[in-house]
């Protein structure tokens, strides 16, 4: 099942976060090399404890950001399955400020006891498009791989900004809603 949920910045698309058939799909339906692994939706930041590891500045920097839109890529633990984080051994983590998408990653974890993933909802390469109707015209023919759609209404807004925190080395790796400045100034630096 491939759900289409709204973020406050852009709408994303969700699979089970620990199922590797259904990243697959995923993965086939958005056109994208598996080797890029998908971000994952979870409530805050105990999840984020469960499957990563927390350093002193990702704690920090969520304390301030979270929920909110930013993405943060932490070392993923031990015992989470290979299959399903980066090739660098990081997961990417949303907790987003979003009410609906607040609603989703509640029921599902709930329900699957997994992450959602929260990727772009758009082909690998092109823009991602602000309402549910245009972002499934995009997909054409696969569209109907998406079962679940949360319409609630237009999202434009700049992505997240994405944060690798490893360690001590503190890593913008994208600024997106969020500006660089801003969480680095945050951490002091």
């Amino acid at each position: 099942m491939i759900t289409l949920y709204p973020t406050e910045t852009l709408y994303a698309l969700g699979v089970n976060a620990l199922d590797v058939d259904a990243l697959q799909k995923l993965y086939a339906l958005k056109g994208r090399e598996s080797s890029k692994a998908a971000s994952w939706l979870v409530r805050g930041m105990d999840d984020i404890a469960t499957y990563a590891e927390v350093p002193q500045k990702a704690a920090k920097i969520a304390e301030r950001f979270l929920p909110g839109p930013v993405t943060l890529v932490l070392r993923a633990r031990e015992e989470v399955d290979t299959e399903v984080i980066a090739s660098d051994g990081t997961i990417g983590f949303r907790v987003s400020a979003d009410s609906t998408a607040q609603k989703i990653i509640a029921a599902f974890m709930e329900e699957q006891h997994a992450p959602l993933t929260c990727t772009s909802a758009n082909l690998s390469g092109a823009p991602t498009l602000p309402t549910p109707q245009e972002i499934l015209q995009q997909f054409g023919p696969n569209a109907d791989m998406i079962t679940q759609i949360h319409d609630d209404g237009p999202r434009k807004s700049l992505a997240s900004t994405i944060v690798r925190i490893i360690d001590d080395t503190v890593t913008v790796l994208r600024e997106g809603e969020v500006a660089t400045q801003e969480i680095l100034g945050h951490l002091g630096h």
